[in-house]
């Protein structure tokens, strides 16, 4: 019952990426916090959390951040009870944290750099759970492009581009990642509303590796691997300081192996169709 309820709540709105936005740093407030749930299914699989952050500009130009930190209400397959170790209840847990940093390089371009520390719960429950973490650090950085779009009134666009920079885990290494990314928002003239549309697309470079028991730098032949991502939703402006934000997203991965790499694989995000929503109050 309590599940069904907390599913709900996603249902009815919408979390946030690697890095805050990909706009600018807020302008007319020292920071802000944001509290909100998340939701994910892919055919018998399903996840829901909470995910807290705030951000705080330290100078007018240079903001930093916590993100992605939260607890996992759940992580499993709807498996058969008759197969052995299936699990129907699992996957909860403390998530990893990610420490960041943007400075305003002017007032249309961002630099950032992303640390995830790995700090949640790295282990399942039994087959057909999934553990809030991967007990991966990693780093994430790159830059980030927005401007208003002169010939739409109250229209903007932002973009980034980052490089993903995994650290050994688990004695697995994964490649080096680069990261493409944009949203299209339109605030509608008559509603303190704002609607959004983005997407992004992931490159896995080079071939991942891993400890096969014969070497601790085997290859998988994972490179070029894709990770897609869209998403669609709007943001709603209660007050001056106070705003709700929801979100349907919809993610798909196309994960290159070969049979030589058995069953060792080191996904990017999966596929998975969700839901999430946020509170977020400026200070």
């Amino acid at each position: 019952m309590i599940k069904k309820v907390l599913l709900l709540a996603a249902a009815l709105a919408t979390s946030s990426f690697a890095t805050w936005d990909y706009f600018g740093l807020l302008q007319n407030s020292p920071g802000s916090i944001k509290a909100g749930l998340y939701y994910d299914m892919d055919d018998d699989w399903s996840q829901m959390g909470l995910k807290v952050g705030a951000r705080v500009n330290v100078a007018p130009t240079f903001e930093l951040s916590i993100q992605s930190f939260g607890y996992q209400f759940w992580s499993e397959n709807e498996c058969d009870e008759n197969i052995p170790r299936c699990n129907n209840e699992g996957g909860n847990g403390l998530r990893d944290l990610v420490l960041g940093g943007r400075f305003a390089v002017n007032p249309m371009l961002n630099i950032f750099l992303d640390l995830n520390l790995p700090i949640g719960r790295d282990k399942d429950d039994g087959e057909g759970t999934t553990a809030p973490s991967r007990h991966e650090m990693f780093l994430y950085f790159g830059g980030q492009f927005h401007s208003n779009i002169a010939s739409i009134k109250q229209a903007a666009f932002g973009t980034e581009a980052g490089a993903f920079w995994g650290f050994r885990h688990h004695n697995k290494e994964r490649a080096l990642e680069v990261h493409f990314g944009g949203e299209f928002d339109y605030t509608l003239p008559a509603a303190p509303v704002t609607l959004l549309i983005g997407g992004q697309i992931w490159f896995r470079l080079f071939r991942s590796e891993y400890d096969n028991g014969v070497k601790s730098n085997a290859k998988l032949h994972d490179d070029w691997s894709q990770q897609y991502k869209i998403w669609i939703g709007a943001n709603f402006a209660v007050t001056q300081n106070l705003s709700i934000n929801g979100q349907i997203i919809a993610r798909s991965q196309d994960l290159k192996r070969k049979r030589v790499d058995g069953g060792t694989k080191i996904d990017m995000e999966g596929d998975a169709t969700g839901f999430t929503l946020d509170v977020e109050i400026k200070f």
